[in-house]
């Protein structure tokens, strides 16, 4: 189990940033406001998202922009 977590493949913020369609600015800010999302960082301080993290993203925008949710709604 804990192999399989290591082989996980991890995505650098562009590629998130075009999966998603989002701005890096955008991802950076919802950092601060959702503590679900943490990625970790390489060596070189690049972030790098577990797929669960991209997961959250794309849910995070469609309750923003799908659906009309706030920040604050979106949290809860």
């Amino acid at each position: 189990m804990a192999r399989a977590a290591a082989e996980e493949k991890l995505h650098k913020i562009g590629e998130v940033c075009k999966l998603a369609d989002l701005q890096p600015y955008v991802l950076r800010y919802w950092e601060t406001e959702f503590p679900q999302l943490a990625p970790g960082k390489s060596g070189g301080g690049q972030r790098l998202y577990t797929r669960r993290e991209v997961d959250i993203i794309l849910r995070i925008k469609e309750l923003l922009y799908g659906e009309g949710y706030t920040i604050a709604g979106a949290k809860k």
